[in-house]
């Protein structure tokens, strides 16, 4: 999909996760400017622990036996802390589509799409956080769930996936029909919740993003900053969605308790 050339330079200004659904293909949705779209606005998410039963993300106090996966894994490196998973907001998806992009993209409108529920769902969104004292709080899976039926497969759609330069990224639900594009200040708006006064090191990590009273995406800061980033879709015993999941690449898979055979190629193996 062609971006405005806005992008480049916003992403450089940055650096000064119902019921079951058979999954549609992937496609883009581009967004129609229009000076009557109300804008959005942004605000950090509370802190609050998952409900247990809203997410299959699991908590962890990183014991001596988890670390040493942790070292002994590729990708990353053995981090201190625990990891706790936060509530972020009940997401209501009016048409069951779903779109990740970037911060950028995810505040306004501009992302990839795929309708994962039936209209109308209501998606649970909860953060996989590693809360370390070394490395400050970092998000290591995004689960937005579509049906509290378990996953017993994953797969990676790469549509879904997207690339960072601003160290963030996004959810957006989705409504019918094309999305309205909003002015790029949703962008900076945004930005400022997550950083108030520029401060980096605030431990905000979660921004919902609201259209008048109306919850329509969760923004997060993206695994250890820039690069790029996958999203899976879980699939139940009878092939329907029931969860996505944004992936940080923070911990192994195997930390994060999502049940199921992980997606191919993950953690090193397959």
């Amino acid at each position: 999909m062609r971006r405005p050339a806005v992008v480049c330079a916003l992403l450089l200004v940055v650096l000064v996760g119902g019921c079951a659904s058979i999954a549609d293909e992937p496609q883009t949705l581009e967004p129609t400017p229009s000076s009557s779209v109300e804008q959005p606005t942004f605000a950090a998410c509370d802190r609050e622990a998952a409900d247990p039963s809203s997410t299959n993300l699991r908590p962890s106090v990183l014991s001596a036996a988890e670390l040493a996966i942790v070292a002994a894994w590729d990708d990353g490196w053995a981090p201190d802390g625990q990891l706790v998973v936060e509530h972020a907001t009940d997401l209501l998806l009016p048409a069951g589509q779903i779109g990740f992009g970037n911060g950028y993209e995810a505040s306004t409108g501009w992302v990839e799409s795929q309708r994962v529920a039936p209209d109308g769902t209501t998606a649970p969104v909860s953060l996989a956080v590693l809360d370390s004292p070394s490395s400050g709080r970092r998000v290591a899976f995004v689960e937005v769930r579509v049906s509290p039926a378990p996953p017993v497969r994953w797969d990676e759609v790469p549509d879904l996936g997207f690339v960072t330069d601003g160290g963030d990224g996004g959810v957006l639900a989705l409504p019918s029909g094309e999305p309205p594009f909003v002015e790029d200040q949703a962008a900076f708006d945004a930005i400022e919740a997550m950083y108030p006064g520029g401060d980096s090191a605030s431990g905000t990590v979660c921004v919902l993003r609201s259209v008048g009273a109306v919850v329509t995406g969760v923004q997060f800061s993206a695994g250890w900053g820039d690069g790029g980033y996958p999203t899976f879709l879980g699939y139940d015993d009878t092939d329907r969605v029931v969860s996505a999941v944004s992936y940080g690449a923070v911990l192994p898979w195997s930390l994060s308790g999502l049940p199921g055979v992980p997606p191919e190629g993950i953690d090193g193996v397959g």
